[in-house]
Formats: C-alpha cells, structure tokens, sequence
C-alpha cells in the first residue's frame, strides 16, 4: 500500500477504529444527557451568572 509497511497500516486502522468508537460513546452521552434533562428528577442548580434559584420539589 503506497511503500507502507504491515505496521503502519495496523496503527492506523486502529487510530481510525478508535476515533469511531469515541465518536460514538460521545453521540450516546449526549442522547442520555438529553434524555436525563426531560426527566423529572432533573434539577438546575443556580450559578453566579443570577439564574433564579432553585424550587423545591412538589410534595407527592
């Protein structure tokens, strides 16, 4: 393949399947995280940025 040598190759293949893979746990981390932000559990906590503060949880 061009002058590369079996070793070259190899490395490469496994940059290329490795970039995939963490191309993919990113994608699914982000499908959970928005999922999670829909749940009603989800809480926002207030920042310095003046948010409003953060209402308690209705009684159940």
């Amino acid at each position: 393949m061009f002058g590369m040598s079996f070793m070259n190759v190899l490395v490469l293949a496994l940059f290329v399947v490795g970039g995939g893979l963490v191309a993919l746990m990113v994608t699914i981390t982000q499908r959970s995280y928005k999922q999670d932000e829909k749940s009603e559990f989800w809480v926002v906590y207030p920042t310095a940025k003046g948010e409003k503060p953060i209402e308690p949880a209705p009684e159940r």
